[in-house]
């Protein structure tokens, strides 16, 4: 037969490996887990005395041994004067805790399965642009290079006469073939200018993964020679601009500007006649 001594120690070990848990096993939040740990190895006792224990504020210690209640761990026993005085349930009742929390988890999560189509929904009418942007040669090419990691074609509106800078050609030459390398396709409108009809005379580049098509001046008069290139891929609209002193690039992520330019881009491509390569 167990002496009172024996009993005491086996209940002493079995609330340091309680102590031991980590608090998420017991289902449980830090300061709850140390109000309920301090009431199984203290018995009936006071909020101060809880707390003190627990090493939480008064304040907290009352609204967990709420939250307790509600759980159905902890109960209030007897008021002496105006002290109130809480004791632990059977920790069996943990199991039955960390149940409910289970069954609710999962009805929130079929509640959420249930509202997924509508939430989509809004969130693809909430489409609120962002819009970014970096300064200078390094910053320019930096956002430049996010198309190589791009899914889908890319659409482009170029203006050669831009890139007609050292500083860029070299870096376009290594960023075309990093795209070619990756069979990532580009349909680029190029705008017509001498510029334009000399590169395209003594171009050598690959045309694998590229189709190019002239945009004529009388059609689109304001964006000849803007400066830059234009890109439409995924959900995202890159503009380059190249002209000193304002080199920069700006990146525009709206599904819904892109889709628009993406249309746009196709009326046009679809009028546009094909660029023949070594020929003026």
């Amino acid at each position: 037969m167990l002496k009172f001594v024996d009993i005491i120690i086996i209940l002493n070990y079995n609330i340091i490996m309680l102590k031991n848990y980590d608090y998420n096993q017991l289902g449980l939040e830090e300061s709850e887990a140390k109000i309920y740990l301090a009431l199984l190895e203290s018995g009936p006792s006071t909020v101060s005395e809880l707390t003190k224990k627990a090493k939480i504020n008064r304040t907290l210690g009352y609204h967990v041994l709420q939250k307790l209640g509600w759980y159905g761990l902890a109960v209030e026993v007897k008021n002496l004067g105006n002290k109130k005085i809480y004791t632990a349930l059977h920790p069996q009742r943990l199991v039955q805790h960390i149940k409910n929390k289970k069954n609710q988890w999962e009805r929130n999560l079929a509640e959420v399965e249930k509202d997924l189509p509508e939430l989509i929904s809004l969130y693809s009418i909430a489409d609120k642009p962002v819009i970014r942007f970096e300064e200078g040669s390094s910053g320019l090419t930096s956002i430049f290079e996010e198309s190589l990691e791009s899914k889908t074609e890319i659409f482009s509106i170029l203006d050669v006469d831009s890139w007609q800078v050292s500083e860029f050609w070299d870096w376009a030459q290594s960023y075309n073939r990093s795209r070619n390398r990756k069979k990532i396709k580009e349909k680029i409108l190029v705008l017509d200018t001498p510029a334009s009809r000399k590169w395209v005379k003594g171009y050598k580049g690959s045309k694998v993964y590229t189709v190019y098509r002239w945009i004529k001046p009388e059609q689109v008069m304001n964006l000849l020679r803007f400066g830059g290139e234009i890109n439409v891929y995924e959900n995202k609209v890159m503009i380059a601009l190249l002209q000193k002193p304002k080199i920069m690039g700006i990146m525009i992520e709206s599904k819904i500007l892109a889709n628009i330019l993406k249309a746009m881009f196709q009326m046009v491509w679809d009028q546009a006649k094909p660029v023949k390569f070594g020929k003026k």
